[in-house]
């Protein structure tokens, strides 16, 4: 028993590293010094994580096998969702990448365990543990984006002040903002640049960010452009609104940190425990896993833990208007 867990255990932590390794090598903070760097005499470019032969042979795999999934409605709304999470990948790219990392870490489980039944679980952990991990990195990364807006917008509002047009204000947002807002108007530029008109592109932005913030503003620049306005006074007054909508944020993440607390808490202290009695004395559940009625009644208790955890998130999530 120790030794399964022990097996399952390495196989998340190998999953785990797999995506940190990935991210500490994605991440790529522009400041003064990296912007002067590739002017500087005998200082080599940034390394970047398609510099690993090793990774771009990984990719060029998943590519791949990708191309033989088929087209449907699921994998378009992966493509959206994998976009709004940051991932330079298609949807069909992240299945093939999931199932890819799902298999390493149960063979791995197998190898240490010599246990089907562990592998599969270990298989099944990772396939979840992957779709938790999109949902995380499109919440991170949405929130990022809500954060900038404020300053956003009084760059654009000061740039169109300046005498800039909306489009120059946007490339200004672009070049000198931070990502992933900077993302995002680089793709409504390139858009733009390749022939597509601007109310498209801010309507396609609209749809591919999904943020009811950027939704407004983009709402109020289409309505300024046909019926014409300050453009300038009305991205103050949104700007004052989002200022306004994150400080009460914060405040209620301030106020629900310890109902938040309390949710991973009492979640994984039965886990804990549970580990605690195994490395003390490793055949302590044998009885309860060799019998039926001992695996109904842990079956049970799994899914009650799960529902009380989501239930606890429901409640400390409360959702700013």
């Amino acid at each position: 028993m120790l030794i399964s867990l022990v097996a399952i255990v390495c196989g998340l932590l190998t999953f785990l590293m797999f995506f940190l390794i990935y991210k500490i090598l994605e991440r790529y903070h522009i400041n003064l010094f990296h912007a002067l760097r590739h002017y500087m005499d005998k200082v080599p470019p940034p390394q970047t994580l398609m510099d690993y032969k090793v990774v771009r042979m990984t990719v060029d795999f998943v590519k791949r096998t990708a191309t033989f999934l088929p087209k449907t409605s699921f994998s378009s709304k992966l493509d959206l969702k994998v976009r709004r999470a940051g991932l330079p990948l298609l949807g069909s790219e992240y299945i093939v990448a999931v199932l890819l990392s799902a298999t390493i870490i149960a063979l791995v489980t197998l190898t240490l365990s010599l246990n089907p039944s562990w592998a599969a679980a270990a298989f099944f952990l990772s396939v979840v543990a992957g779709a938790v991990l999109l949902i995380r990195l499109i919440r991170r990364r949405r929130e990022r984006l809500i954060n900038q807006l404020s300053d956003c917008l009084t760059t654009v509002a000061n740039a169109l002040r300046a005498g800039y047009s909306f489009v120059q204000a946007m490339d200004l947002v672009s070049r000198e903002m931070e990502p992933p807002i900077s993302d995002e108007f680089a793709h409504v530029m390139r858009d733009v640049s390749y022939g597509m008109l601007l109310p498209d592109a801010l309507e396609d932005m609209d749809k591919r960010v999904g943020v009811e913030d950027l939704h407004l503003i983009i709402t109020a620049v289409l309505i300024q452009r046909e019926i014409g306005g300050n453009l300038a006074q009305v991205l103050d007054s949104i700007r004052n609104t989002i200022t306004e909508r994150i400080r009460q944020r914060r405040e209620i993440m301030t106020l629900t940190a310890q109902g938040r607390a309390s949710a991973w808490i009492v979640s994984l202290l039965p886990i804990f425990i549970a580990s605690c009695l195994v490395f003390i004395n490793p055949t302590h559940f044998d009885e309860m896993l060799k019998s039926q009625f001992g695996m109904t009644i842990l079956g049970v208790a799994i899914f009650f833990e799960i529902l009380g955890f989501i239930i606890i998130q429901r409640i400390v999530a409360i959702k700013v208007d």
